[in-house]
């Protein structure tokens, strides 16, 4: 079950990922939330960024993700 769970987390990562490098970008994540139709500045896209940024490079990786899933 917890193989589904991160198999689908992945998916969900993926599709914010835009450019595949295995990093969202505050930029990448405005874009995905822009087009699911909300609004959101790149300010505050950051600062949700910066929330599960563990090593200070100012991106989220699956790893960030993951544990601000599993938090």
């Amino acid at each position: 079950m917890a193989d589904i769970v991160e198999t689908a987390a992945r998916k969900v990562f993926g599709r914010y990922d835009l450019d595949g490098d295995g990093l969202v970008t505050a930029d990448e994540y405005r874009k995905i939330v822009s087009e699911l139709g909300s609004h959101i500045t790149e300010s505050e896209a950051q600062e949700l960024i910066d929330s599960v940024d563990s090593n200070g490079d100012r991106q989220m990786s699956f790893e960030e993700f993951w544990a601000a899933l599993n938090g």
